[in-house]
């Protein structure tokens, strides 16, 4: 008797477990991220020459607005190897605004 109470117990408990769950978010494709850059000429190659050279002055105002309508976690998933970078050139760019 108290087995079969047991089981409809379990398997209440995970009815409401599966039932409450929540979908993990879907992590952001970079090639999709970087599409909206892609569409400023060379605003690409202005911002890994950037990264590689230290220097953000070389971007452009375009560029730099393309840059500051990018999702953050694109930025964040698309900029993880160089984490410091992405508020760097956030700040340069809402100056340029």
């Amino acid at each position: 008797m108290w087995t079969n109470k047991f089981f409809f117990l379990l398997t209440v408990a995970c009815m409401v477990v599966f039932g409450t769950a929540q979908t993990l978010p879907s992590i952001p494709d970079p090639a999709d991220c970087l599409s909206s850059l892609e569409l400023i000429p060379n605003c690409i190659s202005e911002i890994f020459g950037s990264i590689i050279s230290g220097q953000i002055g070389t971007i452009g105002h375009s560029c730099c607005h393309a840059f500051l309508g990018l999702n953050a976690d694109c930025v964040t998933q698309t900029f993880a190897f160089a984490p410091l970078f992405p508020p760097t050139l956030r700040v340069h760019c809402s100056k340029q605004s």
